[in-house]
């Protein structure tokens, strides 16, 4: 007999404050957490996914923000990258698709910071996926 389990449902704002007590964010970085974080939860409910973070899709989320200056979605970018991470290394969000999301933002982004921060993040899950 197989048993399914449900899949976990992330609140955004949960997962934003987590983080940002994690690395002790001050005010701007929690904003940019939060900001992210809804924008990412808001996504999701639109498309009938509420708080299923393991059915996230960079490459849309980001069509959808194509009105934020650049600075702006590479910052969003980077907090994507810390709530997936954190998300999966918590057990929050299965580990496979939060690196496939992982390693798609680094492919989107255009800052280099914001790519390495993806890739060390990719790098944290690899080992968890055996």
């Amino acid at each position: 007999m197989v048993v399914e389990v449900a899949p976990q449902r992330i609140v955004a704002m949960t997962l934003a404050d987590e983080l940002a007590g994690a690395v002790d964010a001050d005010a701007t970085q929690r904003q940019d957490l939060v900001d992210a974080a809804l924008s990412v939860g808001q996504w999701l409910a639109d498309r009938g996914y509420p708080g299923r973070w393991d059915k996230v899709k960079p490459a849309a989320i980001l069509r959808c923000l194509d009105f934020l200056p650049n600075s702006e979605r590479e910052r969003f970018l980077f907090s994507f990258v810390g709530l997936l991470g954190h998300g999966a290394l918590t057990g929050q969000i299965p580990h496979l698709p939060a690196k496939q999301s992982i390693d798609e933002i680094s492919a989107l982004t255009g800052e280099e910071s914001v790519r390495a921060f993806a890739r060390t993040t990719a790098a944290q899950l690899q080992p968890l996926l055996s």
